[in-house]
């Protein structure tokens, strides 16, 4: 069907995103999220994004039929098959400076170029694949008129976690060119944000937005929760390196030392993936039997059920100076409307829980963290039906309020 022949409520969108289902990387769920409410609110959004063409990426489809009934057309690239493509595909360094997603630059750049893309409100880039910016950069060079919303889900230039140097090379020589180019420039952390702005003008700021990421009450069970034998504290995702569940063990060791009545009464279940060393330290040894349960990756759907029918969500974070993110995985748990214990350092994070309302300490602080696991378990054994957060503040995170945060940009650029 044509861009002549719909006539949407609201106008039109075109997502440009690299991560999209069934890809299985974490950005998927965070770009599906914000964009299949912005359609629900009555926009048309069409999507260009990356095949399955890389082996190194999982598949995820739990999320496909989903998004096949709330998108319209759905284009999907793969590498060009030009000299051009060729050779950069032969290439271990230009293959995958800055990102795996490099290889599409030709096909996505000519497949766009292809469209009539004056037919859309805007076109939506979402990083981290920052590859993409830059096709989407050399569109905009060409086609002025076109409106550009770039969303920066992590930091580009001075991201603590980017190791590469030639990956910092690429970044550095790239960011100022989008960040001129672009319409809007949308960050789900204001530290995030904060962070870009100081390599900028500082006229910069009147097109930059913080918008959070969303949580979609549509993805979750829609039946009462489970009612579990014991108290189920679960973490849903991936623990690795800094990311440990050590300091929630030391804390349970203490827990239990002063609370000898909770023995047999909890479960701390891992729903991912999880180095077997980290589950057989001293302290992970010195919890009661049977208390400790793994479960290996599921689906996207999946890990929400999981979510919706724990007693309590735990969120780790590694122990750093200061977190520049706002997972995506927060904004979930406050969808499954489970009460939430955090181990978060400062950031972003932990100024979300503070308003939220919630249990929290920082990793390094056992004792802090002790007492609450503590008061989240009191309140599911004595109070559960009681309110455990901010509601008003929860729901800044759902899709309707962040898809409404969106069409506002999309306004003022028209």
């Amino acid at each position: 069907m044509s861009i002549t022949q719909l006539s949407p409520a609201k106008g039109r969108i075109l997502l440009f995103s690299y991560a999209f289902p069934p890809m299985q990387v974490q950005m998927t769920a965070a770009v599906y999220k914000p964009m299949a409410a912005i359609a629900r609110a009555g926009f048309a959004v069409d999507v260009v994004c990356a095949d399955s063409f890389c082996s190194e990426l999982p598949l995820d489809r739990s999320l496909l039929p989903f998004a096949e009934n709330t998108f319209g057309a759905i284009t999907r690239l793969r590498p060009s098959s030009g000299l051009v493509g060729r050779l950069r595909n032969a290439s271990r360094i230009f293959a995958r400076v800055p990102d795996l997603m490099t290889v599409l630059h030709e096909s996505a750049y000519g497949t766009l170029m292809d469209m009539d893309l004056s037919g859309y409100d805007a076109v939506m880039t979402w990083s981290p694949f920052h590859s993409i910016n830059a096709v989407m950069a050399k569109v905009k060079k060409a086609r002025r008129n076109v409106r550009w919303i770039a969303q920066f889900s992590d930091p580009w230039v001075g991201n603590p976690l980017e190791v590469s140097r030639f990956t910092k090379f690429w970044n550095e020589r790239n960011e100022p060119i989008t960040v001129n180019l672009a319409d809007a420039i949308v960050h789900s952390s204001r530290y995030s944000l904060d962070l870009m702005l100081r390599n900028h003008p500082v006229e910069i700021q009147r097109k930059t937005a913080v918008i959070p990421h969303a949580y979609d009450d549509a993805l979750f069970p829609q039946r009462a929760k489970s009612i579990n034998n014991k108290i189920v504290m679960r973490y849903v995702g991936v623990l690795y390196g800094r990311r440990s569940p050590e300091p929630l063990f030391r804390a349970m060791v203490g827990l239990f030392a002063r609370r000898p009545d909770l023995r047999g009464k909890l479960c701390i279940e891992f729903v991912g993936r999880v180095p077997q060393e980290m589950l057989q330290t001293q302290a992970a040894l010195g919890l009661p039997e049977d208390i400790l349960r793994s479960v290996d990756n599921v689906s996207f759907v999946e890990s929400l059920a999981k979510m919706y029918d724990a007693d309590i969500l735990v969120l780790i974070e590694a122990d750093v100076r200061q977190n520049l993110f706002l997972p995506s995985k927060l904004s979930d748990y406050m969808g499954a409307r489970t009460p939430i214990v955090g181990l978060v350092p400062p950031g972003g994070s932990e100024d979300a829980l503070k308003q939220l309302g919630c249990w929290m300490a920082k990793p390094s602080d056992i004792d802090g963290i002790s007492r609450a696991i503590e008061g989240a378990v009191s309140h599911v054994m004595t109070r559960p039906d009681a309110r455990w957060c901010d509601e008003s503040y929860r729901n800044t995170f759902s899709g309707t309020q962040v898809a409404c945060q969106f069409a506002d940009i999309v306004a003022r650029l028209q």
